[in-house]
């Protein structure tokens, strides 16, 4: 083995010894479930801001969004904006979940909707969301992981084997103590994947000559006649939105990320990326945290603000950046690469190893940063532990105990959660296997399923006329929606189906969406029950209750859904056409008014009015401020409750 190995192993090794050592000494004797899975509502600010920002963006920031770039070029990169969209989700559902455990004493979202809707049913199909969204979800995190170690350890260490290591890791802290565990080790690996992120994205602007020869090169690759894209597209598509709304046939079937990045695809894949704010995964860490006025702290200037900042101006870089460092072999054979540094095969089968071949390159001159960046890129996907434990506590409550072990006590319900999560565990790593030469569909996948969580979200949170049949059958529906439109069906179903994944540019989580909803309100029209209505009510009433109701507020509501719409329609949807030239022409750097693409120079704009939008909403619209009355908890624990 060489140094550059050895001192990998060393660093992994004691960044491990770390992690676990934390989970040891976070153990203590846990008496009830709510300690264990929730801290007893009592989740510091700080580390809720760290655990949620980790989950939510740190593996898919770290490798899918530059990999995403480096084969779709800036036109891709205006999905970066879920930074604001996102949070936008969470400013319309945070807070309202948060005031219902809050006195309701719920630990599971599976519970607050079984209890709103009074149906088992609607319990369970949440169960099935959020195992539908978290085992492929912890597959992507642990494939990826597993390759990196492999890559940089030139191969010592298989895939499936460094996977292991991974998830057993989390597996081991996260028995231990629960969200104990997380809240010290969620926070020096949030700090290791920022640092991991901009270390990158310097290196890769240093291995290009620079911002002004990047961008120089980039009017020459747009400039392109070949057919890059897996669609008769010209390559003046790198760094440009090339429509609105089309029909494709794909040029190979299995490359659907490649070359469809319609401005309808970015609104509707912007879309499925806050379905992991919507999932029950996300819902059980808001009910964890001791306060809401960190909600709008998390969502202004961690969410929109540093990711925002990160994506912008490192991602998009690191991924636009690769293409001229000998990863595309048709920009080689056009003379337009900088250099041949990175595998020419990484174009179009393996772009999930770009960032773990960056990395790579830096232990030829340096093995203490290549290490340090090793463990940058591993605390990327431990980041996401909090998916296990919430995962293995909403199956335990809402499965076993429900129907199963109806008085398991708190050591029983605790001791079958740490079962569950190892159970999860081996089905991910299964499912990594099986799914690794389709690892970023099967992100996708967990997106889509994840945005079923919508109509139940926004029944229980606004609208009390959707009953629970309506309701149930949409996310029946919805799913069912999913897996046409999604690769999995074109696997399953094959020729049967006649349209390619994602129908007219569009994604499957608003495909699976459309006829949710559409199912939700036809049944929900014919099913009205009075007495089953007026029982919604008292969740509404409460939140009646307990909002602020200044006349300012009242007549900024007019505006606020003005400047929201117009924002989604000009940063995400069709208006985002006026972008690829309005700052100056793809093609000819001479005429880019910020010595850059226009689509960035727009990326950039919306970015920053994007957060001024959250603040407004969470902090001016009181959508994520503390509730105007303090809030009497009626019970701790929902589940200990008889019936």
């Amino acid at each position: 083995m060489t140094t550059k190995i050895y001192s990998l192993m060393l660093f992994i090794g004691l960044y491990w010894f770390a992690c676990l050592y934390i989970g040891f000494k976070t153990q203590k004797k846990i008496a009830v479930p709510v300690d264990y899975f929730i801290f007893g509502r009592q989740v510091p600010g700080w580390s809720y801001i760290t655990i949620m920002t980790g989950t939510v963006f740190s593996g898919w920031i770290f490798f899918v969004q530059p990999s995403l770039v480096f084969i779709n070029g800036l036109s891709f990169a205006m999905t970066s904006l879920f930074v604001i969209a996102i949070p936008l989700i969470g400013i319309l559902f945070s807070k309202r979940q948060w005031m219902f455990s809050k006195k309701f004493g719920f630990v599971t979202p599976s519970e607050m909707i079984g209890a709103y809707f009074k149906s088992d049913i609607l319990r369970v199909l949440i169960v099935v969301i959020t195992l539908g969204f978290a085992i492929p979800f912890i597959a992507m995190q642990l494939y990826l992981g597993g390759l990196l170690i492999s890559i940089l350890s030139d191969e010592l260490i298989r895939p499936g084997s460094a996977a292991i290591l991974i998830g057993a890791v989390m597996v081991v802290y996260l028995n231990l103590g629960g969200i104990r565990s997380m809240i010290y080790i969620n926070a020096f690996q949030f700090l290791f994947f920022i640092f991991g992120i901009i270390c990158i994205g310097f290196v890769t602007y240093d291995l290009v000559g620079g911002w002004d020869l990047l961008n120089e090169s980039l009017s020459r690759i747009a400039a392109l006649k070949e057919n890059l894209f897996n669609i008769k597209e010209s390559y003046k598509a790198y760094l440009s939105v090339p429509g609105t709304i089309k029909t494709v046939n794909l040029l190979d079937n299995g490359l659907s990320h490649n070359g469809i990045w319609t401005a309808s695809m970015i609104l509707t894949f912007t879309f499925a990326l806050t379905g992991i704010q919507m999932s029950p995964n996300i819902s059980m860490l808001t009910f964890a945290s001791q306060e809401v006025k960190y909600f709008g702290t998390q969502q202004i200037w961690f969410s929109a603000f540093l990711m925002g900042f990160l994506l912008i101006f490192f991602t998009a870089g690191v991924g636009a950046g690769s293409i001229l460092l000998g990863g595309n072999y048709i920009v080689n054979e056009s003379g337009n690469n900088i250099s041949n540094i990175i595998p020419p095969n990484i174009f179009p089968n393996e772009i999930e190893s770009l960032v773990p071949h960056l990395i790579n390159l830096i232990g030829e001159y340096s093995i203490v940063f290549f290490s340090i960046l090793g463990i940058c890129a591993i605390a990327s996907v431990q980041a996401t532990s909090s998916l296990y434990l919430t995962s293995s506590a909403i199956f335990t409550r809402d499965i076993l105990k429900r129907f199963f072990f109806k008085n398991m006590n708190n050591q029983e319900q605790i001791l079958s959660s740490r079962i569950v999560l190892m159970v999860l565990f081996i089905f991910s790593l299964l499912l990594a296997s099986q799914f690794g030469d389709e690892i970023f569909s099967l992100g996708s996948f967990s997106l889509a399923i994840a945005c079923q969580m919508f109509v139940p979200l926004i029944a229980i949170c606004y609208i009390p006329w959707l009953t629970k049949q309506g309701v149930s059958l949409g996310v029946v529906v919805g799913i069912i929606a999913v897996f046409f439109t999604e690769g999995v069906g074109q696997v399953i179903f094959g020729d049967s189906i006649f349209w390619n994944k994602w129908p007219l540019t569009i994604h499957s989580s608003v495909w699976g969406l459309v006829f949710n909803i559409s199912a939700a309100t036809a049944i929900s029209f014919i099913t009205q029950n009075t007495k089953e209505t007026n029982h919604r009510f008292k969740f509404h009433d409460f939140i009646n209750d307990h909002k602020s109701y200044a006349i300012g507020r009242r007549s900024l509501k007019p505006s606020a859904w003005i400047i929201t719409s117009a924002w989604v329609f000009f940063a995400l949807g069709p208006g985002v056409l006026m972008g690829n030239e309005l700052f100056g022409k793809p093609t000819n750097v001479e005429s880019w008014s910020f010595g850059m693409p226009s689509i960035w120079v727009w990326n950039i704009v919306f970015w920053i009015l994007g957060i001024l939008l959250i603040w407004f909403l969470a902090i001016k619209m009181e959508m994520s401020t503390s509730p105007n009355k303090a809030i009497v908890s009626q019970v701790e624990d929902f589940g200990s409750l008889k019936g």
